[in-house]
């Protein structure tokens, strides 16, 4: 069975693809981090196709036994001197803080009591590359990741998988407690992400014509909306008239909408232009706010919409590039020598010379 590499992950450029649970809005789609903001609807209402999010793809090959312990990283984290008593074995240091050898042999498993240089040294890079998210995480945006949402992920992603967590854990070759690791520094990639799209100022047009090129204005421009959903142009109209003559918008939703987002007074949340269906998505591209228009003919019905806001998020790929070029340069980072030698640029720890 193909290996999901979830032990390969962390570090590397964000994925182009759903990442576990969510996807993101607009701002975040260009990042693979991504995490959502729209929900979906109902039959009813104007909405995106679901799309159902997949394990990380396999980026690494099964560990490897090696037999002979000068070539393999010891699998202890303890070695007991006569006089001293136990010894603590240090792989690595960052920003100063120790990174022991059981930080490491405890998020994997092997097929054998040791592991090979080359696995140990990326399993390291990994923890080295965590500890500096976390650690900038917390001090620059104060983003920090409570453990009972990385479980509720790692449940949910285990049910997709459609395996038991006992299998899930065999196939990816990491214990529970990298389970834990892994998938934590996935969803901390995502809230790093969320939180530099929210403090950065809205792009210019040039860096919109940069980022988007000949893109549909509807693929990255995100709309908060509300809509009244009828039956018929005449009662869509209707409605037209009386909120355009001053009555409250989200009362005659609550009135008169057939759509399931009636009782919430037609609201539709902020999301994308492009996860409505054509017609209604070249109306919020072109309403002018708080006003409100139509009748819009979909295949669900005739809809009158208000557009609240419309804006185009930073490039969010950009954002973290920025952000975690500069976290990984600027962390003070030592691998003891046997372990292998630290890079910042892939694969962040070069294994030993055989």
């Amino acid at each position: 069975m193909e290996k999901t590499g979830l032990a390969t992950t962390i570090g590397t450029p964000v994925r182009q693809e759903v990442s576990l649970l969510k996807r993101f809005p607009a701002a975040l789609a260009a990042l693979a981090m991504a995490a959502a903001a729209c929900g979906g609807g109902s039959q009813s209402d104007p909405t995106t196709t679901t799309t159902t999010a997949a394990a990380p793809a396999a980026t690494d090959a099964p560990a490897t036994a090696v037999s002979e312990p000068t070539t393999a990283a010891p699998a202890a984290t303890e070695a007991e001197s006569e006089n001293r008593g136990p010894v603590y074995l240090q792989a690595a240091t960052v920003n100063g803080e120790p990174i022991g050898m059981d930080d490491v042999t405890r998020l994997v498993t092997t097929s054998g009591d040791t592991m090979s240089p080359e696995r140990f040294a990326q399993i390291l890079a990994s923890v080295i590359l965590g500890r500096i998210m976390y650690g900038q995480a917390r001090s620059q945006l104060g983003v920090d990741l409570p453990d009972d949402e990385v479980e509720t992920q790692i449940a949910a992603l285990v049910q997709q998988s459609g395996l038991s967590r006992e299998e899930f854990l065999e196939q990816n070759e990491v214990t529970e407690e990298g389970l834990a690791y892994f998938v934590g520094v996935g969803m901390l990639q995502e809230r790093i992400a969320e939180a530099l799209a929210a403090a950065a100022p809205p792009p210019t047009e040039q860096e919109i014509q940069e980022i988007y090129g000949e893109q549909p204005a509807a693929s990255y421009t995100e709309v908060c909306s509300s809509h009244i959903l009828l039956e018929t142009e005449s009662e869509a109209q209707a409605a037209l008239e009386r909120a355009r003559a001053g009555e409250d918008f989200a009362a005659l939703a609550m009135e008169l909408s057939t759509g399931p987002s009636g009782p919430g007074g037609g609201d539709l949340g902020c999301s994308p232009a492009s996860t409505y269906v054509t017609e209604f998505a070249e109306a919020t591209l072109t309403a002018p706010l708080g006003e409100a228009v139509g009748p819009v003919q979909t295949q669900f019905g005739w809809h009158v919409i208000s557009v609240r806001k419309r804006t185009v998020p930073p490039d969010p790929r950009a954002l973290w590039e920025e952000w975690w070029g500069g976290a990984i340069t600027g962390a003070a980072v030592e691998v003891e020598p046997e372990y292998g030698q630290w890079t910042p640029q892939q694969p962040f720890v070069i294994p030993p010379s055989p």
